[in-house]
């Protein structure tokens, strides 16, 4: 039974989801499509180092690359002051603090790129099952826990810590 609560609970949120991309157009549209996308590919790379698909480097290295030119400087241009309107999902926190958010941007664009440099080193280490479990944590910055991984790893796991860390600012709650 709580099976079927929680498999309904979930359609109703994927279809609110869709519905509000849906009503969204320009710049909006296209910052929630590219976010979608980045989902994808992030979540694509995810299941290739658990095991779920067959790891296949070249497709981890066009992800990152495709993470890594559409960040940066170009994340921040869909995000125009006054672009936050519903369907908008993003917080009036990222005008105030443009800063932190295009910082947050940049670091997607290098880490995305790292992903796709490290793509041809065999998987090893571990990464939470998903990716919004990814958290960059004192562990991390201090040379615990995660430091020890490299390559492909490594660069997925701040690729999706990057992105978890900017939705907790900026994005609104689901």
């Amino acid at each position: 039974m709580k099976f079927w609560i929680l498999f309904v609970t979930a359609a109703i949120g994927l279809s609110s989801v869709a519905i509000a991309h849906e009503k969204a157009t320009g710049v909006v549209k296209n910052r929630m499509e590219r976010m979608e996308r980045y989902e994808e590919l992030i979540e694509r790379v995810f299941a290739m180092v658990h095991g779920e698909l067959t790891y296949d480097a070249e497709v981890v290295r066009r992800a990152g690359l495709e993470i890594s030119e559409g960040a940066g400087q170009h994340m921040v241009a869909l995000f125009p002051a006054g672009s936050n309107e519903p369907p908008s999902e993003a917080k009036d926190e990222i005008w105030s603090d443009f800063e932190n958010f295009e910082h947050y941007a940049l670091m997607l664009e290098r880490w995305g790129a790292e992903l796709a440099v490290q793509a041809s080193e065999p998987p090893r280490g571990r990464l939470p099952k998903s990716w919004e479990d990814a958290e960059m944590g004192p562990s991390m910055m201090q040379g615990g826990g995660m430091m020890r991984q490299s390559g492909s790893v490594f660069a997925a796991w701040h690729v999706a810590a990057t992105c978890n860390a900017c939705h907790a600012e900026f994005r609104k709650s689901e």
